[in-house]
Formats: C-alpha cells, sequence, structure tokens
C-alpha cells in the first residue's frame, strides 16, 4: 500500500512539472497538444515509433499520428484547433492511461484497442464531458470499472473487453441514456447483473466470460430493449431464463456456459417443483391421473343416503374422455413448441449474419443503428457511411482461445469441413464413441449435436470447442484418415487409452474418442484462457504477460510488482515454468514423449496455472505428418538433432522447454545465432542480466541471483550436444530449489 501511494505521488508530481513548465517551454503548442506530450510521457515502449512526429514544436497536435482536429472559431487561430479524436488501435503500445488524458475539453473518441496498456482507468474519465467511444479492449487493463463512468453521459460506445478488470458492473448504466454498444467481456467481473437498463439505448450487450453469478433479474430481462443482441455466456448465472421476449430473441449460444440456467432459448428445461399433495381421502391405489384431478373447495356434507352411488362419481368413459383429451392437448403443445423451435432454429444464422454486418460495420468506420422490424423476429441494420477520421471499434468480440498455428484456410472453409465432418461421422455406419477415462458419460448423438466453435488450426487437423446443451464444454482434435496411424478401432483405442493413463495437473486430461472410416476425433478437456503463444510475443504481442493474471498479494514484500499491474513479475514467469517441468517429468517418468512442447501446446486453466495439451499425438499421427515430420510453426523451439533423428526422445522435450523458458526470461523470441553466442569480454553474469525482459528488470534489486541461475540453467537444456542436456528431473530439482 505504501508503494503504492508512493508511485501515485510520483505521477502526482511528474504531471505537475510537466503542466508546469510545459507551457514556458512550449510556447507555440496549444493547450490539447500540452495534454496529448504528457501521455506520450507515460508511453514506455513505442517499437513502431507511432508517437515520433508529435513535437513540441508544433502549433498544433493536428498532424499528429492518430489524432483528429475540429476548428473551433476562426481557422487562424492554432489555440481553436481542438482534439476530438485520439485513436492508436493495433500500434503495441506500453504504458498506463493518465488522468490527464480525459481533460481534453472536445476529446470524442479515444481508441487505445489491441495494445498493452495496464493500470486502472483514472476518476477523471467523468471529465471528458463529451466522450462518445472508449474502446480500450484487449489491453491490460486493471482494477475495477471506475463509478464516475456513469456520468458521462455523451457516451455511445464502450469497449473494455479482454482485459483484467475485477469487480462489479456499476450498478448506475441507465444513467447512460445514450449507450448503445456496451462490451465487458473478458474480464474477471463478479457479483450479479444490473437490475434495471432501461435508460439506455443499447442494441449490443456482452458480458462474456467473466464470473458473474445469480439470477436474471425480470427487471434487466423486461426493461432491456426487445431489439438488444445480448450474450450472457460462460459466467456463473443460475435460475429460470425470463420469458421475455429480450431473452426469448436471443440465440442460445448466448447463455451457454451457465451451468445453473434453465429455460428457453437454452433446451435444458427447468424444474417445476410439485405443489399438490395428496387427499387423505384417496387411496395410496388410486391413479395418479384421478388422484390430481380438482375437486369442489366446499365438499358435500351429509350426502343424502337415498342419493344414488354414481351421483357424485364420475363416470369411467367420463374419466377416459378426458384423460384422452388431456393427451391430445399435450401432443399439441408440443407440436407447438416443436414448431417454434424450429423457427428459432432457422433464424440462428440470420442472427449471426446480424452480428457479422455489427462488427464490420464497427471496423470499417461506419455508423450504426440497429432496429427490430414490426411483426419481425430479425433485426434490421441501418449502416451510414462515416468520415473517414472517425476510428474503428478495435475489439468486437473476444474470449479464451486456442492458438495453434494459422492456416491457410478461411472461416468460410472451415465451417465447409465442420459440416463435412460431421455428415461423414453420421453416415459412417461404424462410427462409435468411447470414453476412456472411466469417469465421462457421453453419447455420441450428444457430441455431433453441440454447437462447435474453431479453437485453432494447424497442420495436424483442426481443434474445436463442443459446447454440449447442458452447458459443458470439452476440446475436440479432428484426425483425419490419412494421418491417423490406426487402422483398426482396437488399436486406436489401445493407443488413446495409453495418453488417458496420463493423469497429472499439468496435463490436459484425455476423455474419449470417436472412431470412424474417414474421421477420429480426440476429446479431452477444454482449458479456458488461451494458451502461452496468445499471452505473448509470438502473436505481436508484448508484455509477455498480457492475459496472464498475477496475484500481487503473493509477491515478495518490496517487489515493484505488488504495487502496480506492471507486467508479469519473474515470480509468476517461474511459476509458469515450474508447472511446465513438473509436466514433462511427468510424462517422461512414465516412459513417454511429447516432442512438441512449444507456447501453442501450453495452456492455461482457470487459476492460470499451465497445462500441456497434445501429449501423445505422436502416437497417433503417421510419423511422416507435418506436424511430427515436416517444417512447422515454431521450429525455434526444435533440438538441432530434430532433423535427422526417427522419432522423438526425451532430449528434445528438454531443449524445446529451456527454449520457452528462455522466451519467458527475454520477452522476445529465441534465435539461436542471436542468442546463443556470447561476447567474450562479457562474463556470463552480466550477458544474462543483458538478455533478461526489460519490463522485469526492477525484480533484479531482488532476485538477481535468482534470475541468472535460471539463464543458467535454460542453457544448459538447449545445449547442442544431447548428452550434456540435463533430465527433466534434475530441471524440476533446480527449479524447486530457487526461491522467490
Amino acid at each position: 500500500m505504501t508503494s503504492h501511494r508512493r508511485d501515485l505521488s510520483n505521477h502526482f508530481i511528474f504531471h505537475l512539472l510537466l503542466l508546469i513548465l510545459l507551457p514556458t517551454l512550449l510556447q507555440a503548442l496549444n493547450t490539447d497538444g500540452v495534454l496529448l506530450l504528457s501521455f506520450k510521457y507515460t508511453i514506455t515502449s513505442d517499437p513502431l515509433s507511432v508517437l515520433q512526429n508529435w513535437n513540441y514544436d508544433d502549433e498544433t497536435p493536428c498532424s499528429w499520428t492518430g489524432v483528429t482536429c475540429t476548428e473551433l472559431g476562426s481557422p487562424n487561430t492554432p489555440d481553436m484547433s481542438r482534439v476530438t479524436s485520439l485513436a492508436l488501435p493495433n500500434k503495441q503500445l506500453l504504458g498506463s492511461v493518465p488522468p490527464s488524458l480525459f481533460s481534453i475539453t472536445n476529446l470524442g473518441i479515444l481508441d487505445l484497442s489491441n495494445n498493452f496498456f495496464h493500470g486502472s482507468l483514472p476518476d477523471t474519465l467523468s471529465n471528458a464531458t463529451q466522450l462518445r467511444v472508449l474502446s480500450l479492449g484487449n489491453n491490460n487493463v486493471s482494477g475495477q470499472v471506475p463509478e464516475s463512468i456513469t456520468n458521462v453521459a455523451t457516451l455511445q460506445l464502450l469497449n473494455l473487453s479482454a482485459n483484467a478488470i475485477t469487480g462489479k458492473i456499476p450498478q448506475d448504466l441507465s444513467l447512460l441514456n445514450n449507450l448503445t454498444v456496451l462490451d465487458i467481456s473478458s474480464n474477471h467481473l463478479d457479483g450479479s447483473l444490473p437490475p434495471d437498463l432501461q435508460g439506455t439505448s443499447l442494441h449490443y450487450l456482452n458480458l462474456s466470460h467473466n464470473q458473474i453469478s445469480g439470477d436474471i433479474y425480470p427487471t434487466f430481462a423486461q426493461k432491456v430493449p426487445a431489439s438488444i443482441i445480448l450474450d450472457l455466456s460462460f459466467n456463473n448465472l443460475t435460475g429460470p431464463i425470463p420469458s421475455t421476449p429480450p431473452m426469448l430473441n436471443q440465440r442460445a449460444e448466448s447463455f451457454l456456459g451457465n451451468l445453473g440456467l434453465c429455460g428457453q432459448p437454452l433446451k435444458t428445461p427447468c424444474l417445476i417443483p410439485s405443489t399438490l399433495s395428496d387427499p387423505q381421502n384417496i387411496s395410496d391405489t388410486t391413479s395418479p391421473a384421478i388422484a390430481v384431478m380438482p375437486r369442489s373447495s366446499s365438499p358435500p356434507t351429509n350426502p343424502s343416503p337415498e342419493s344414488p352411488p354414481n351421483q357424485s362419481k364420475l363416470k369411467p368413459t367420463t374419466i377416459v374422455g378426458i384423460t384422452v383429451a388431456d393427451i391430445a392437448g399435450l401432443a399439441i403443445i408440443a407440436m407447438i413448441i416443436l414448431y417454434v423451435y424450429q423457427l428459432r432454429k432457422r433464424r440462428s444464422y440470420q442472427e449471426y449474419s446480424t452480428f457479422k454486418v455489427l462488427k464490420d460495420c464497427l471496423e470499417k468506420n461506419d455508423t450504426l443503428s440497429i432496429k427490430k422490424e414490426p411483426k419481425q423476429s430479425v433485426f434490421a441494420l441501418e449502416v451510414t457511411k462515416s468520415p473517414p477520421a472517425k476510428p474503428r471499434w478495435g475489439s468486437c468480440v473476444t474470449g479464451g482461445r486456442y492458438d495453434e498455428t494459422s492456416s491457410e484456410s478461411s472461416d468460410v472453409e472451415n465451417q465447409i469441413q465442420d459440416r463435412k465432418t460431421v455428415d461423414s461421422l453420421k453416415r459412417d455406419g461404424e462410427t462409435q464413441l468411447v470414453t476412456v477415462d472411466g469417469e465421462t458419460k457421453l453419447e455420441l448423438e450428444t457430441l455431433l449435436k453441440a454447437s462447435a466453435y474453431v479453437l485453432g488450426t494447424s497442420r495436424g487437423g483442426i481443434v474445436y470447442k463442443a459446447v454440449l446443451e447442458n452447458g459443458a464444454a470439452f476440446a475436440v482434435r479432428r484426425i483425419g484418415a490419412e494421418s491417423c496411424t490406426a487402422v483398426k478401432l482396437k488399436e486406436f483405442e489401445r493407443e488413446v487409452q495409453g495418453i488417458a493413463k496420463l493423469r497429472h495437473p499439468n496435463l490436459v486430461r484425455v476423455r474419449g474418442f470417436v472412431w470412424g472410416r474417414e474421421e477420429k476425433l480426440l476429446i479431452s478437456d477444454y482449458v479456458p484462457n488461451g494458451s502461452l503463444h496468445c499471452s505473448s510475443i509470438y502473436c505481436n504481442r508484448f508484455p509477455l504477460s498480457h492475459n496472464i493474471s498475477f496475484d500481487a498479494k503473493t509477491a515478495k514484500s518490496g517487489s515493484s510488482s505488488t504495487s502496480s499491474p506492471n507486467p508479469l513479475p519473474f515470480k509468476a514467469r517461474l511459476k509458469i515454468a515450474r508447472g511446465i517441468a513438473r509436466g514433462i517429468a511427468y510424462i517422461h517418468d512414465k516412459k513417454h514423449v511429447h516432442g512438441n512442447i512449444k507456447p501453442n501446446n501450453i495452456l492455461f486453466d482457470s487459476e492460470f496455472e499451465p497445462i500441456i495439451t497434445d501429449t501423445g499425438l505422436d502416437r497417433l499421427m503417421t510419423p511422416a505428418h507435418p506436424l511430427i515430420a515436416g517444417p512447422a510453426s515454431g521450429s525455434q523451439h526444435r533440438p538441432p538433432e530434430w532433423s535427422t533423428s526417427e522419432k522423438p526422445n526425451p532430449r528434445w522435450d528438454v531443449y524445446s522447454f529451456g527454449v520457452v523458458f528462455l522466451e519467458l526470461l527475454m520477452g522476445r523470441v529465441f534465435l539461436v545465432d542471436r542468442d546463443f553466442v556470447r561476447e567474450s569480454e562479457v562474463d556470463e553474469k552480466t550477458w544474462f542480466l543483458r538478455l533478461v525482459d526489460g519490463t522485469i528488470n526492477s525484480d533484479l534489486a531482488y532476485h538477481e541471483d535468482e534470475v541468472v541461475a535460471c539463464f543458467r540453467l535454460t542453457y544448459g537444456c538447449v545445449s547442442s550436444l544431447p548428452q550434456k542436456r540435463p533430465s527433466m528431473k534434475e530441471v524440476v530439482q533446480v527449479l524447486e530449489k530457487i526461491s522467490v
């Protein structure tokens, strides 16, 4: 806490001095330019030099990269050229969002999406009284959404997706009357849904992939606009989905991943508890159909003994007639439900297309209006071309995904292949689904009906995320007949069972497989938080820790990582390396070899523990398959002897681990020619410290010896001579002794 206050104090003093001195030094620059320069000086990394032309000797900042101005007053008055837009998406900028940025009086658009901004959103955000678009998606913004954001009445689009935001959703969002698009997906939000969004003009609301819990409030379901496009998937919501038009207009995918939800449009019916009790004067042997028949609220007392016995009873023929009528009524209701279901199923593609138009529109700087046509259940879009100065919305939809080697195929081609895979399995009379873990209960028909999403494509096939009707998710890898080693079911089953026996906290669990003549599917656990590849330098992402959270409470007292959401600290990188090493050591202990350790195959679970996937694929695919024997992405993780060896061996995995750990320490891709040769006049320790990722230099004051020990270990692992590499068991022992 003391360190945090010290940082805030230094931050305040810096901006105070800047505001005092710059007007003297930069007499030619207007006020907006001074505020933008204060933003530039908070940027600690600008690898693309996009801010290079932000110079103090300009009269206005209007010619600077990413800046758009509007002339207010006389065109010849420099101070009347006011900044109305700052758009710097996808620029690999590293820094924080300073409070002074929201003091730009006429700022209407701020788009810093797809960068590496960290820190929390400042409370001064409410000062931006003209702000219409705020897009900070796909950064490392942390902290909570400030309540002051509800004071920005002009806000129309708010995109904070794919960050590390915690806390609760502001409950007063209904004050934002002009808000049209709200995306806070893929964060760490908890709490409940806001009870009331009646005051907004929302057309698109995405709160998916968070930890939001509780029921969907009836007030929420009733008061959101009926035409809204909603995504509440993969949270912890429970209870029935209210049967209101805004909810019934959504696709089932909008609610998947909430195991406690039930009701339409999901296919999970809600259980209705019976409130009927058996009348005491009805025999236990009475038919249930008769027992629940309504009776008079005031039964007759002292019936006349002269009354015929059948006067107070229904005739058997009458009872049969009532029963037949009830059955017919239920059949009619079932037919109506089936018709509505088919109607919604046909409509789902139209709604998906609508969302695609929404996304494309936001990316092409167009003005969007969404309306629901009268007497229709689909959305209509009206798109108006906007001036070119308006920036695009940088991140429409995000979510955890695998990051396999990208293929040349398009999304359309993947969808065609998906359809072919399912059709092939359905036509194949020999298709079987076999579970091998002794726990999972899964039917082939259930799997083939699952909603499938392409997580990634590689030379080893397509990997899908299959979401069942009950919300459970699996990762499914397609293995084509042309690449499969097994020609018989028993042979394939034996190999998969061998892989499934590998059970370790740092390995993906294999649950089963589908066998067909032309198609094979390998079913394993779905790991939700993406891969090390997605979180690091391999996707032009820097620093390494964009998607990996670190609990600052566990950091050593005094470390800089305890006071600010800096890039991934050394302690967290060491934790990742330990998890990977333990998993590989277990594989080797069971007389297996992975053979393809690389960032793509290192996933993160819900606790951001590293999980190794694709173990044993070399046993299921032919050696000639490109995944095993051909040039592939991530070849820098292959040992030198890879091209001449007939099959993988444990020393391969040691080398690959060494490269991955080196890249964790350096924050960049390892290249042998550049990083393996030390200058003769530089001692080993100095050389290692020069290689370390600059974003964790502050950790060196406390962990310099530990960092050097890690470098020594990794360079032993990447020795060009296999016999000089340590075993993975020895690697784990060394890592366990490094204390931070």
